[in-house]
């Protein structure tokens, strides 16, 4: 009897702990947009979504990429030429995990002299570095140091962009490090560029902090049972 509760005490823990580990997974938004009289907020914007999950595959996934419909004063999309026709212009591009990785993108204007402004939402793990390439100009924006980027269309432009992922070693991601920024993989903290504030960590310390929880009452009526017997 006692090899029996023992066994179920053990199967339950390696259940729940084999939730902790959480694959690393995260998206990053890049907003283009423009003037536009003829739209209702006076602003026409393209929404990018770029990232990686656990489950997704360096090819087009239908479940994780969107093709891009495009129409209006600015075309923006996620340019892959070696996918088929169809699918080689994206507003969703998720990815394997692997790092570093690069995404092409390509800015349409049809009005010449309009402002193109692209706004990218950080709300990313603190260990990954995000680079944007203005590839016409050679030059290069740090994500997190400037949000914001702009340039000025000419008629019937192309602006070519790239956007480098990598990441960054020297911060950590354990229990220790505190931050504001979005929850990565695994338990605990994330320390973000900042430094400030602190955030709890995504499912895995939630599963941890079950375990830390059944497993005595488990175990005490374990041994009661076993008196029992």
């Amino acid at each position: 009897m006692q090899k029996i509760f023992s066994t179920i005490i053990l199967t339950t823990i390696l259940i729940l702990s084999g939730t902790i580990t959480v694959s690393a997974s995260w998206q990053l938004t890049l907003d283009i947009s423009t003037p536009d009289p003829n739209s209702d907020t006076g602003t026409a914007t393209n929404r990018l979504v770029l990232g990686t999950d656990p489950t997704a595959t360096d090819a087009y996934d239908n479940k994780f990429d969107t093709v891009a419909l495009l129409k209006g004063p600015i075309e923006a999309y996620i340019f892959h030429p070696e996918y088929a026709a169809e699918q080689q212009r994206l507003w969703r591009d998720i990815r394997a995990e692997e790092l570093p990785k690069e995404w092409t993108i390509e800015v349409n204007s049809l009005v010449e002299g309009n402002t193109i402004n692209i706004k990218g939402g950080i709300d990313v793990p603190a260990n990954l570095n995000f680079t944007l390439i203005d590839l016409d100009k050679n030059k290069e924006i740090r994500i997190r140091a400037s949000t914001e980027y702009s340039y000025n269309s000419t008629a019937n432009s192309q602006k070519k962009l790239l956007l480098r992922v990598s990441e960054d070693t020297t911060v950590t991601t354990n229990g220790n490090s505190k931050g504001n920024a979005a929850k990565g993989g695994g338990c605990g903290y994330i320390k973000d560029i900042n430094g400030n504030n602190s955030s709890t960590g995504g499912p895995g310390s939630a599963v941890l902090n079950m375990i830390i929880l059944f497993v005595p009452l488990i175990w005490l009526t374990t041994r009661k049972a076993i008196s029992t017997y």
